[in-house]
């Protein structure tokens, strides 16, 4: 019985010695490149984390700017409030949730001193950013081309359309608006009848507000009162002419 215990003890270390050998076969052949990749994974852990505290930080810091700036506003300090918000809207590194608001702020501001095109350059690159707000990104949007449609020189600009139409296929939560706002580019073009297809167009979709609904409606009845004719009206009347 102890020759059988022996003998399993036997078993049991050379099984152990077996298997510390094949590690240690294995880490010898292996060692730089584990070495390598464990190296990889720290300097990724350590890298990642100075990352989160660099935005972190970045975030505090810009927001704080932007919070002095609103403060500056209500105080009436205007010329302080502008250079703030223009320092984060010009600086890459501001974060985005931050940036793009103040953005919207500093182009509202440069509206005011009647500086229309670049107001509308901010609010353009508004509506391009990338990891921003899907509703801020479309109000952007609809600012931009609002913008554009208070400017004699752009609604003369042949790309005007294009422009508007790019930003209209990017957009999510405010698409019928910025349809309505082309609609009304087309109106000021005289074009009734493009105008009146993009409007019909938008009080069909099931998806639009009643707000927006009732005021496509509104813009449908100005553009009948300018006498334009809808294909479909003009065809039901000859249908009963011919009756």
């Amino acid at each position: 019985m102890s020759e059988n215990n022996e003998m399993n003890q036997l078993i049991n270390q050379a099984k152990s010695e077996a298997r510390n050998d094949l590690i240690k076969n294995f880490f010898a052949k292996n060692g730089k490149i584990i070495t390598s990749v464990a190296t990889a994974a720290i300097v990724g852990v350590v890298a990642f984390s100075a990352f989160s505290i660099y935005q972190s930080s970045q975030e505090s810091k810009f927001s704080e700017i932007f919070h002095q700036a609103l403060i500056d506003q209500q105080m009436g300090n205007m010329d302080k409030a502008k250079e703030a918000l223009q320092k984060i809207y010009e600086t890459s590194s501001a974060p985005k949730g931050v940036k793009s608001l103040a953005s919207l702020r500093y182009a509202a501001m440069l509206l005011e001193e009647n500086k229309k095109s670049e107001a509308a350059e901010v609010y353009k690159k508004i509506s391009e950013c990338g990891g921003c707000d899907s509703y801020v990104k479309d109000l952007g949007g609809l600012l931009a081309v609002k913008t554009w449609l208070s400017d004699e020189n752009e609604i003369k600009k042949e790309d005007l359309l294009v422009r508007i139409e790019k930003i209209e296929s990017d957009s999510k939560e405010l698409r019928f608006q910025i349809s309505e706002q082309k609609a009304f580019l087309q109106i000021q073009k005289n074009n009734l009848g493009k105008a009146y297809e993009i409007l019909d167009s938008i009080h069909k979709s099931p998806e639009v507000s009643q707000t927006i609904r009732t005021r496509v409606e509104e813009g449908m009845k100005m553009i009948l009162a300018k006498g334009y004719e809808p294909a479909e009206k003009a065809e039901q009347v000859q249908a009963e002419t011919k009756k």
